[in-house]
């Protein structure tokens, strides 16, 4: 098992490309793996992403029982309990690799241009959030525009609000890396790697 965040991330576009290419082998899926991981896990990588029902994330990555830690919540939000969530798996299962995995046709974004839409008080805070989010980057875009900056902006908020990952980060054991998923062409694409702020930095 690769603990390199490189190799890590080989791996997975490895998997994803088998996805794209008819080609998923589909491993780890079987009892005899839920029994192997009954005891303990050790994912290979953590993801953040959407609890979108389109958004298969062990699929998209052909992995199995026990390969993935993933995080979903509604918008890809780094949320308290989503960066606590993170951190466990960094800090304690040494997952040397966390994607943030935004995608195309965000619902959550898109209630965010939607000033009208009727909300319970639990959406209304994630979208009110996510509404200052998208003012604070110009609040023009459409929603291709607004999903991908989102999902850049995640990225850079999970990393800036903890220590611990910026530590992990600065040491080379950590590598965050952002992603954006086409619902359409079922591809991801690789937005790039979340650096740690300067040390010396002040916000």
């Amino acid at each position: 098992m690769p603990t390199c965040p490189g190799a890590v991330l080989d791996q997975l576009r490895a998997g994803h490309q088998r996805f794209l290419d008819g080609h998923s082998l589909h491993p780890h899926s079987d009892r005899l793996r839920m029994l192997e991981v009954e005891a303990a896990q050790s994912p290979v990588a953590a993801v953040l992403g959407c609890a979108d029902s389109r958004v298969p994330v062990e699929l998209l990555f052909d992995t199995g029982f026990g390969d993935l830690f993933v995080v979903r919540n509604a918008g890809t939000m780094s949320t308290v309990a989503a960066i606590a969530s993170l951190e466990y798996a960094v800090s304690h299962l040494e997952v040397p690799v966390i994607v943030v995995l935004g995608h195309a046709a965000c619902g959550a974004v898109a209630a965010a241009f939607d000033r009208e839409l009727s909300l319970t008080p639990s959406l209304a805070q994630v979208v009110g959030q996510l509404r200052m989010e998208l003012f604070s980057l110009g609040g023009e875009h459409n929603l291709e525009e607004a999903c991908r900056h989102h999902t850049l902006n995640a990225a850079r908020n999970l990393v800036d609000s903890s220590v611990m990952l910026t530590d992990r980060l600065r040491s080379g054991r950590l590598q965050v890396e952002a992603a954006y998923y086409n619902l359409h062409t079922t591809s991801i694409e690789w937005m790039g790697s979340v650096m740690a702020m300067p040390a010396n930095r002040v916000p």
